[in-house]
């Protein structure tokens, strides 16, 4: 009897040592929001879980802005976010240098009421677009690079769902709202309002990359997620990922339409640029770089 008794005390013993649950921070809640990402972080967990450990993630229980999100990871009451990278953002937390959208943040087109269509011509200057209003999120990266370019950027707090920025286009109070391609549609697929609409001609571009960043307090985590990150890639799973969401499909075809013009601008807020974001594109070329970015061994 004690003998079964030890057996079973150590089994679940190591149930419980060998089971690890990561809490992730969001801005929203719902299926909506996330949905690409926490299906490559599970992906990534469970390819790595001979290595490691089952690993779960849970979230955490309050949606908050980004600047909250950074402040919670710090303070290790929750261990992964995904975010826009910056310089700052990457000494304060540990990136894993990741382009998870494939350098699609950084392609931005205007949310607009569809009354103001008539002021963004296909020859509409950049210096025109830069003097009307626009509305970005006060804390994101993306309000310190059009400030940067001298837009005419008005910001606003977070809210659910960017309630309030989409709220002011609505209503006239700007111009437009930069987005970029993956969320433009999504938003007005969640928001259904008649007047918002995807403005037909303009295309901003600058460098920017979405990654997932660790808390100090979870290192292993970071190690782990380019362990799976790189096996993910390798073995064609992540393409298979990328590829199950329309919006992605969708997003490729808005920044190849020949007939919107693009406008290319520098980032203010990160001092490198991926030469083969699209990691799908060209998985040979990317994965030197990636494991070059990251000091990783081939």
């Amino acid at each position: 009897m004690w003998k079964y008794l030890i057996v079973m005390t150590y089994m679940l013993t190591s149930a419980v040592c060998y089971s690890k649950t990561y809490t992730y921070t969001q801005s929203f809640t719902g299926s909506e929001y996330g949905s690409y990402q926490l299906d490559v972080l599970r992906a990534a967990l469970e390819i790595t879980a001979d290595k490691y450990d089952k690993g779960t993630i849970t979230p955490h229980p309050f949606p908050m802005s980004q600047s909250r999100q950074i402040a919670t990871l710090m303070a290790g009451q929750a261990d992964i976010m995904w975010s826009i990278s910056t310089e700052k953002l990457e000494k304060t937390l540990l990136p894993v240098r990741f382009p998870l959208i494939q350098g699609l943040g950084g392609y931005r087109i205007f949310v607009i009421n569809q009354a103001k269509q008539g002021n963004f011509p296909a020859d509409q200057t950049l210096d025109n677009i830069k003097r009307m209003a626009c509305v970005q999120g006060r804390d994101w990266p993306d309000s310190k690079i059009l400030e940067a370019h001298r837009f005419n950027v008005h910001t606003a707090i977070w809210s659910d769902w960017y309630t309030s920025m989409y709220r002011s286009v609505e209503e006239g109070m700007v111009d437009y709202f930069p987005r970029n391609v993956v969320e433009a549609q999504r938003d007005l697929n969640y928001h259904l309002n008649e007047q918002l609409t995807i403005e037909k001609n303009h295309l901003l571009v600058y460098p920017s990359y979405e990654y997932y960043f660790v808390s100090p307090h979870s290192p292993e985590l970071q190690t782990r997620l380019y362990e799976g990150i790189k096996i993910l890639l390798q073995n064609g799973e992540l393409a298979k990922l990328f590829n199950r969401y329309p919006a992605h499909r969708k997003a490729r075809e808005i920044i190849n339409d020949p007939q919107r013009v693009v406008h290319q601008l520098t980032s203010s807020v990160l001092s490198y640029t991926w030469s083969n974001a699209n990691w799908e594109a060209a998985p040979d070329a990317f994965l030197q770089e990636f494991n070059t970015r990251n000091d990783l061994s081939p």
